[in-house]
């Protein structure tokens, strides 16, 4: 089929699909839910229409429509890479997305790529990260704002939105406030990672304000499992309960969760989360790491060396990086011997650039070099073969690469045996996200596993997260209860207790009626416990009154632990190494005279949704009420 043939087709398609959703129904309520599976190594989006009559079980995959981010790429997702250029008025446009921007940045000639900015799997520079503003470097080593290269990812993907509905009805009006966006993140994300999307997503211009409830966060564990119960729905006999450990496996981080369906009438009906998501930042992207480290050691280059070549020769690095990723994801656990060849073809621009920068000529004398000196870890050797510049390395060898993240992933679940009786609990295992196309990959966490269980991968891993947020975009309480991944709770002064307090902690306060109390200064007072059972519904309410009698705002600071103890017997401090300040609320009084303890504030602290929300009310006069946005913290602790 022709291109533009294939243009006409996929419009009547997708046309029809929407008309379909829509057909019979003129409420004004329609709106349009809109999925980014923004990942380390892949990105995706794909929307739908809703109606007020329409529910997630009427909605099938048919009628999720995909949006093309990439021309270039005919899979669901495509590569997250992004490039931009420089403006008449010095600014930065995105102006391609995935392969596209890959391409267009190889292409550049060398006197105009200054005019430009190529951005490739900067996903996890938000992982664990204390600043509302981190920098990243450009593949050509230049230093952005997270931020801004954020926003260029959302504006670039709300342009292609944008065209997507339109293809598909020219009628339809879209309206900034009718549109949900649904946005996907790992499990054990930071609270403070979703904040800087908030921002980014509030600068590219799809929401109206940053604290919008237009934006909505998903669980990428929790929306594998929904896609997977609704992609079975037709196959689901009886309405049995099932356990299903969800095995993310993504580009930057692998989480590890267990959820109980509960089947109604054949359907899904929700999720429970049973566990503490697990896991840590050793997906994909670290096995390339390891490649790139063997990489280095064949050229016998220096730290320093080596990133100078990164950032003189990165368009042969991202070829480098591309064969490799084709050898990764297809190799089959089997070829992971020392008896099988692995070629790996190294670039004609990374030859003549190591050549230009450290004169390297000979590589028959690197593989000798490369061989003496790792004899002593007893792999395999490599081979040069000069007529095809090639590298050919043994299975043994690429099996080591992957070793660290299976150790570390076997070290979580060796760990989660002995805390819990999780494991025995479990039915199924569902493998999702980019790695889970390795077979060697999946085949390794079934031998740490065991033969227990059913075990399944997502058809398609890369597409079931992207699909599984839409079906959570129509409904959020599918997961109707969480586990706390922390132990929350804020900064109080309370009344000193000599037998768990400080006693240089103590601090003397005086009142108007020159009467005195001791107080114990920064205090953590735990609100939830990690691993607590929590519900979406119900919110953790407190009430609280103002330390001293002059204040006229009451301030929280809400911190988080992982540490393990019983605030009855042993207090700790927000100035302690186990102790993270998240970030600050205040709420102003109204100008009332009231005694202290008659100002009480009651607090409703939502730590079972995807983002932490506070609310106040003011019970003297309940009429004042406050959502409170949480300021994170910038400051290391």
């Amino acid at each position: 089929m022709n291109l533009p043939n294939f243009f006409f087709f996929f419009s009547i398609y997708v046309a029809e699909s929407f008309l379909r959703i829509s057909k019979n129904n003129n409420s004004s309520n329609q709106k349009i839910i809109c999925a980014i599976d923004f990942g380390t190594s892949r990105t995706g989006a794909a929307w739908t229409l809703s109606v007020d009559n329409l529910s997630r079980d009427n909605i099938g995959a048919s009628d999720i429509i995909k949006i093309k981010l990439d021309p270039k790429d005919q899979n669901f997702k495509t590569k997250t890479a992004i490039l931009f250029k420089k403006g008449n008025q010095n600014d930065w446009e995105p102006i391609s997305l995935g392969k596209s921007a890959e391409t267009d940045y190889l292409k550049l000639k060398k006197k105009d790529i200054h005019n430009y900015r190529f951005f490739k799997n900067f996903k996890m520079k938000l992982y664990q990260n204390n600043s509302l503003n981190p920098k990243i470097r450009s593949f050509a080593g230049e230093e952005w704002s997270i931020i801004k290269v954020l926003s260029g990812l959302f504006k670039f993907t709300n342009k292609k939105f944008v065209e997507s509905v339109n293809i598909s009805n020219s009628r339809f009006q879209l309206d900034k406030n009718k549109i949900d966006w649904v946005l996907t993140v790992p499990a054990i994300w930071e609270d403070q990672a979703k904040e800087i999307m908030r921002i980014a997503f509030h600068q590219a211009g799809l929401i109206s304000s940053k604290d919008s409830a237009n934006l909505l966060f998903c669980y990428e564990p929790e929306v594998a499992a929904l896609d997977f119960f609704h992609d079975q729905k037709k196959q689901i006999k009886d309405d049995n309960d099932k356990n299903l450990l969800v095995v993310d496996a993504g580009g930057g981080t692998i989480d590890i969760t267990l959820m109980k369906s509960t089947i109604k009438n054949k359907k899904i009906k929700e999720l429970e989360v049973l566990m503490v998501p697990k896991g840590g930042d050793f997906g994909s992207i670290y096995i390339d790491q390891q490649f790139m480290k063997f990489f280095q050691s064949f050229l016998n280059l220096n730290d320093n060396q080596f990133n100078h070549f990164k950032n003189e020769c990165p368009k042969g690095i991202l070829k480098l990086l591309n064969m490799w990723e084709g050898i990764k994801t297809g190799i089959q656990e089997e070829e992971m011997t020392e008896n099988n060849d692995q070629i790996i073809e190294i670039p004609s621009i990374v030859l003549k650039d190591l050549e230009k920068i450290f004169g390297i000529e000979d590589y028959e004398d690197l593989v000798d070099e490369f061989n003496q000196r790792n004899r002593y870890y007893g792999l395999s050797e490599i081979e040069w073969d000069d007529d095809e510049d090639s590298l050919i390395i043994k299975g043994d060898l690429i099996k080591s690469f992957f070793k660290e993240p299976i150790d570390k992933f076997e070290e979580y679940l060796n760990n989660l045996r002995q805390t819990s009786e999780i494991l025995k609990q479990t039915d199924i295992v569902l493998f999702t996200g980019g790695l889970s196309n390795c077979e060697y990959f999946r085949k390794s966490v079934q031998k740490i596993l065991g033969n227990y269980y059913q075990y399944n991968k997502a058809p398609f891993p890369d597409k079931s997260i992207l699909l599984g947020a839409v079906y959570f975009g129509f409904d959020p309480n599918i997961v109707p209860t969480r586990r706390s991944q922390f132990t929350y709770g804020i900064l109080i002064h309370p009344q000193f207790n000599p037998r768990i307090h400080d006693q240089n902690r103590k601090e003397i306060i005086r009142n108007g009626n020159n009467q005195t109390f001791e107080l114990c200064k920064n205090v953590f007072h735990p609100i939830i416990f990690q691993g607590d059972t929590i519900k979406v519904s119900e919110p953790i309410t407190q009430i609280y009154t103002p330390a001293y009698e002059n204040q006229n705002s009451i301030s929280f600071t809400i911190l988080r632990t992982e540490k393990q103890w019983n605030p009855k017997y042993v207090a700790i401090y927000s100035d302690s190494q186990d102790v993270k300040i998240m970030g600050y609320v205040t709420f102003d009084f109204p100008q009332t005279i009231l005694p202290r303890l008659k100002r009480e504030v009651e607090v409703s602290f939502h730590f079972a949704t995807t983002e932490i929300k506070i609310f106040m009310k003011y019970l003297p006069d309940p009429r004042i009420t406050n959502q409170l946005t949480l300021i994170y913290d910038q400051t290391q602790n």
